[in-house]
């Protein structure tokens, strides 16, 4: 499936600004730790203002760990699948970063983009991208308890 900003979905949108803005070291298209990360990420934007009217066909469910919704994984590879996003082997597991066409690709959306859309992008970034995965699972049941409901993370029992 060939993807161009004409064609490309909200969950699409999302994962590639995402993986476009800086992190909290200030690099520029810096990696998503993980399909954790990636998830309770858009998570974090859908449940702004902005992310409830832009991410519309996201419906998250408790899963798991945490808040999931398989339209994210579904976005992913159609991402992968035409060369935007990949896999990359680190000691702490596969990490999703832009290939070199994807940074591409996300410079100009990210131009595109309405400035209170981006800081929305930037913030979750910079405040999740940095934190372990049970730290970030941890915050996101503090303010959505619903959502350790089905967990098997060890974090979540203070919550069930």
């Amino acid at each position: 499936m060939k993807i161009n900003e004409n064609t490309l979905t909200s969950t699409q949108l999302a994962i590639i600004t995402l993986l476009k803005s800086k992190d909290i070291t200030g690099m520029d298209f810096a990696p998503i730790p993980g399909n954790i990360h990636l998830v309770k990420e858009i998570f974090a934007i859908k449940n702004t203002d902005i992310g409830k009217q832009l991410l519309d066909e996201l419906n998250f469910e408790p899963d798991n760990f945490g808040p999931f919704d398989e339209t994210i994984f579904a976005a992913l590879d159609d991402l992968n699948n035409a060369g935007l996003v990949e896999y990359v082997q680190s000691k702490g597991g596969s990490k999703i970063k832009l290939t070199k066409e994807g940074e591409h690709f996300a410079d100009t959306i990210w131009k595109k983009l309405r400035e209170d859309v981006k800081s929305i992008i930037t913030y979750v970034k910079l405040n999740f991208n940095h934190i372990s995965s049970e730290k970030l699972l941890d915050r996101i049941y503090s303010i959505y308890p619903e959502m350790a409901k089905y967990s098997l993370s060890k974090v979540a029992k203070k919550y069930q």
